[in-house]
């Protein structure tokens, strides 16, 4: 499933660096919300990639099942057939998220910075590692990957040109190209990956749904038997599945996707301000907190599904 990372965090926190600099508001102000903002973006971006990383094992199981419930043969052949991202597909998309997530965080160390100089390196060796990743998605081939290609291929050229202004030394060409020219594109890279999560997330709805079934259906077979231990074992078993299932609905890290794309159109929209009012930076920390909260969510059921 933001999830690393996703997102526009980058551009959020670039915007805000702008707001500051033009003396807006006071830096301190900022450095709560900032931070909160970062530290949401990682659980959201951690979510999305637990959920990437099992949408492959999740249609790998529903297939061997389907199998053995015929029964019929199996060939490793087919097994990788019935996955729906290659391995290098998802690897492509698993980088994307951390580079987003060490973008952000980057970020978020220069608007705590008496000394963004110091953060020089920092920014050429992320730059360094975008060129990768723009040389790893241009290999991917597949209809599954057009989307996420096509709109990586658009935005990593504006981060790279944004993390370049940076390391020359030149924060506000920086601050403006991302106000001017990132938020778009970056919303575009999230918006494309989570497409790719709301596949994995109704890949595993459709699994969890079935196997709700199981301790329903052992429960049924029981009751011929009217055997009480049993019984009690099977009901346990059922809200087991419906807690797990509770979990389930709650993990979705599209919601935290979306509460980080509100979150940067707030950040947007304050550096885009000339002169804030306390409303407009209060309107601004609210929409991070309720962002956070929504990650926490998110962060906490996966937490349970996965006992990571």
């Amino acid at each position: 499933m933001e999830s690393k990372r996703t997102r526009c965090a980058a551009t959020c926190s670039l915007v805000l660096i702008f707001s500051l600099a033009l003396g807006c508001a006071h830096p301190s102000a900022y450095k709560a919300p900032v931070g909160k903002f970062r530290d949401a973006s990682a659980v959201v971006i951690e979510s999305a990639k637990t959920y990437l990383t099992e949408l492959n094992k999740t249609e790998r199981d529903i297939f061997i099942q389907g199998q053995a419930s015929r029964p019929a043969q199996m060939k490793l052949a087919d097994i990788e057939e019935h996955q729906v991202f290659s391995k290098e597909a998802i690897a492509a998309r698993l980088n994307a998220l951390d580079t987003l997530a060490n973008y952000t965080d980057l970020l978020n160390q220069l608007a705590n910075s008496d000394s963004p100089d110091q953060l020089k390196t920092k920014a050429a060796d992320l730059q360094t590692a975008l060129t990768g990743l723009s040389g790893q998605v241009s290999k991917l081939t597949g209809t599954d990957n057009t989307q996420f290609k096509s709109v990586a291929g658009r935005v990593l050229p504006v981060i790279g040109d944004v993390l370049q202004a940076f390391a020359e030394k030149k924060i506000e060409d920086a601050l403006k190209k991302a106000i001017d020219t990132g938020a778009a594109p970056v919303n575009e890279l999230i918006q494309a990956i989570e497409v790719d999560i709301s596949v994995a997330f109704e890949r595993k709805k459709n699994e969890f749904s079935q196997l709700r079934l199981v301790p329903i259906d052992q429960y049924n077979e029981d009751l011929k038997g009217a055997d009480r231990a049993k019984l009690q074992a099977d009901a346990n078993a059922i809200s087991a599945a419906e807690d797990r299932w509770d979990s389930f609905l709650n993990a979705n890290p599209k919601d935290g996707l979306e509460a980080m794309k509100r979150a940067n159109d707030a950040l947007v929209k304050l550096a885009r301000t000339p002169k804030p009012k306390i409303t407009d930076f209060a309107s601004f920390v609210d929409t991070v907190e309720s962002f956070a909260a929504i990650a926490n969510r998110v962060g906490n059921a996966v937490h349970e599904l996965t006992g990571k």
